[in-house]
């Protein structure tokens, strides 16, 4: 045999060698289970629709590419805050920690996962959807056990994570004008009118009962020695707090010109309410509702509103918005002798 023959031999067989190596280290994929695709792999633009389902309740958010922002499947037409939402697809998209406990989930009860306590499923761009089953916490309670949906794999996620998700549930974040309003917790509501206050009711500390307030106005609640009646002013309160909301017009107007096409002026019907609320530690908290009725849309079944000061310019049903319009026209709800 020729020398150089046998050094091309001698190539080969290394080649060979390394190969099998190589293949031995490094089993084909389909040997291999299913990587689970790690939720930090998502990308925030390509998220359009988030699912996330808290003890059988569940929310659902649609991204809207005219208006650049999320909103509720169900309320219709109403906004996630900006405030509460910001940050949340880019969570999605990294859980602080995400890894592989074991390659098989050998009994799902054990882990919280046959009867998951928060699901979380993201449509993406591309029409596919990635969905993440969250169970019980680690002994350490640092992590959850969670798995990913269509994968055998274990994984533990950080449970700062998923607490944050579920309390957008229980918590939805709802826009500053999707209000809620205890009208039992109310002390003063005032009516304005061409940006000047037309009528007040205040109730008194002294004997926790509701006058007609004296203008100008005095104090926080305002004052009056004019007796109201008080089932008729709690009656005004109950509308307010009964909102009919049915969405939002027009968001983010910056310039007070950009009112003006809605009715919604500072010369519009306003009122505030002012709300006190006792905390546990004997504090008490004082909020105000706050609402503009603004001019009727092109079909005259709602009417334009502006609530608790916010930016945006919502819809309101007409019938909710006269019954509103009537507290400026009525006369004094004055208690009878």
């Amino acid at each position: 045999m020729s020398l150089r023959l046998s050094l091309v031999l001698i190539v080969i067989a290394c080649w060979v060698g390394v190969g099998a190596t190589y293949l031995v280290k490094n089993p084909p994929e389909a040997f291999k289970d299913p990587e689970p695709p790690f939720f930090y792999n998502l990308s925030s633009d390509d998220l359009r629709a988030i699912t996330i389902t808290a003890m059988d309740q569940g929310v659902t958010w649609v991204y809207n590419d005219e208006e650049r922002r999320w909103f509720f499947s169900e309320p219709k037409d109403v906004p996630a805050s900006v405030n509460r939402w910001g940050g949340i697809t880019t969570l999605l998209g990294g859980p602080k920690t995400q890894r592989v406990l074991n390659q098989k989930i050998d009994d799902a009860t054990k882990y919280g996962l046959d009867v998951p306590d928060l699901s979380i499923s993201v449509l993406l761009r591309d029409g596919s959807t990635v969905s993440l089953d969250i169970g019980k916490s680690t002994p350490n309670k640092g992590a959850h056990y969670a798995r990913v949906v269509g994968y055998p794999q274990l994984v533990t996620i950080d449970s700062s994570w998923g607490d944050v998700l579920s309390r957008l549930v229980n918590e939805p974040p709802y826009p500053d004008w999707w209000y809620t309003m205890d009208p039992t917790k109310a002390t003063e509501l005032l009516l304005f009118n061409n940006n000047e206050i037309i009528r007040g009711y205040g109730k008194s500390d002294d004997d926790n009962k509701w006058y007609l307030c004296t203008l100008p106005v005095v104090g926080d609640p305002c004052r009056g020695t004019q007796l109201a009646d008080e089932s008729a002013v709690l009656a005004a309160l109950q509308t307010i707090s009964d909102r009919h909301i049915t969405g939002v017009a027009k968001i983010g107007v910056t310039e007070q010109a950009g009112y003006a096409p809605y009715g919604a002026t500072v010369d519009a019907p306003y009122l505030t309410v002012r709300i006190e609320n006792v905390k546990k530690t004997n504090v008490t908290e004082v909020t105000r509702t706050t609402l503009t009725i603004g001019g009727l849309t092109p079909d005259g079944k709602e009417r334009y509103a502006v609530a608790n000061e916010t930016q945006d310019i919502i819809r309101a049903e007409v019938g909710w918005a006269s019954e509103i319009l009537q507290f400026f026209k009525a006369e004094p709800y004055l208690a009878k002798n």
